[in-house]
């Protein structure tokens, strides 16, 4: 028997061979860099396949560009300074 599962993880840091990952619904895993794409970096969005057989598991990591893109689209969105009725300047305690 055969089950499939797929995710998506958005690298939220690399540091010393160690990548931490958000997977959906915001948990954050820490795995080996090395199971990344070559070259993978900082908020870049990642498609993982898994396949499981009795015995044997097999996980595919592929960058997703358009989902990057899309995010990065947000951010920069986000970024772009106040919004509503923010009139900015100083905060008045």
């Amino acid at each position: 028997m055969m089950t499939q599962q797929r995710r998506t993880w958005t690298v939220d840091s690399l540091e010393e061979g160690i990548a931490a990952v958000e997977e959906d619904g915001g948990r954050m895993l820490h795995v080996p860099a090395w199971l990344l794409p070559d070259g993978v970096r900082e908020g870049q969005v990642l498609s993982v396949q898994v396949e499981q057989r009795t015995g044997t598991s097999v996980v595919t990591v592929q960058l997703d560009r358009d989902a990057t893109e899309r995010a990065f689209a947000r951010s920069r969105e986000q970024l772009r300074g106040p919004t509503g009725n923010d009139p900015g300047g100083d905060i008045v305690l």
